[in-house]
């Protein structure tokens, strides 16, 4: 994934960064996604910073910061933080074979819940 500032910055988005954000915050990863429309812009620029700094160790994040500062509007770090956790979960895959993972994940769990239904009545 890349986000773009003064020029395009790689974010990676491996097991690795998971790690990395679970340390930054001293929580399990899913509990920093679920808080992630509540927390504040600057916890939400060191969660991308994460990524930012596996992919470029020279990155700081005062310096990462200061230009999310003057490059990015909410609207688009909103953007960037959606795409960010679904790469997370799915490195590699485009938004769109995101989506349709995520579809036929939703398939496969209605059609287990009607089996049991089924079974149970």
């Amino acid at each position: 994934m890349y986000i773009k500032l003064n020029k395009d910055y790689e974010v990676k988005t491996t097991l690795g960064t998971i790690r990395e954000i679970e340390k930054l915050f001293d929580k399990a990863f899913l509990d920093v996604i679920g808080n992630i429309a509540t927390m504040k812009i600057d916890e939400q620029i060191r969660f991308i910073f994460a990524g930012v700094k596996k992919a470029n160790s020279e990155m700081t994040e005062k310096a990462f910061s200061d230009l999310c500062d003057d490059y990015v509007g909410m609207g688009e770090l909103m953007e960037y933080l959606e795409q960010y956790i679904f790469a997370l979960q799915y490195p590699g895959l485009s938004e769109q074979e995101v989506q349709d993972k995520l579809e036929k994940k939703l398939e496969r769990t209605q059609k287990l819940s009607k089996n049991k239904a089924a079974k149970a009545g």
